[in-house]
């Protein structure tokens, strides 16, 4: 008889733009520093954001905002922005962890303002496409 595992529901789930390529880069990006495997990774455009977040935010609107997805036993919150990224950063933890807390310092509107200036020339700095394939290992951290 077979033995089945059960589906863990992931805690943390960084959604991204699956056609942008600075993006994919931050997804490998986070993928390298994150040793812990804490974080799961989804693109807006995916199944698992259908099933995780509102529709609001993954309309073609939204694609150039970055959603963080934390759940516990408390409940769960969902961050924007520059406020994903820190977050994201602090569950990763070590020396990033201590950048993710020293980026919350800096007041909200400034970095969103960073954010947000990004986003809106991110195609232009990174063409989507030409994404490196990811490994085996990291393959399993990629919701669809």
């Amino acid at each position: 008889m077979t033995e089945f595992k059960p589906i863990s529901e992931p805690s943390r789930i960084l959604f991204y733009d699956g056609d942008c390529g600075l993006c994919a880069q931050s997804v490998r990006f986070f993928l390298g520093i994150d040793r812990h495997k804490r974080l799961s990774f989804a693109p807006l455009q995916g199944e698992t954001a259908q099933g995780y977040l509102p529709a609001n935010l993954r309309d073609a609107q939204s694609l150039s905002t970055v959603v963080y997805r934390c759940s516990d036993s408390d409940g769960q919150s969902l961050f924007l922005r520059s406020e994903a990224v820190a977050r994201a950063l602090i569950d990763v933890g070590g020396v990033w962890g201590f950048l993710g807390w020293l980026l919350r310092l800096v007041p909200t509107s400034l970095r969103d303002w960073a954010y947000n200036l990004i986003a809106k020339n991110r195609l232009k700095f990174f063409p989507n496409g030409a994404c490196a394939l990811p490994t085996e290992q990291a393959r399993e951290r990629l919701l669809p």
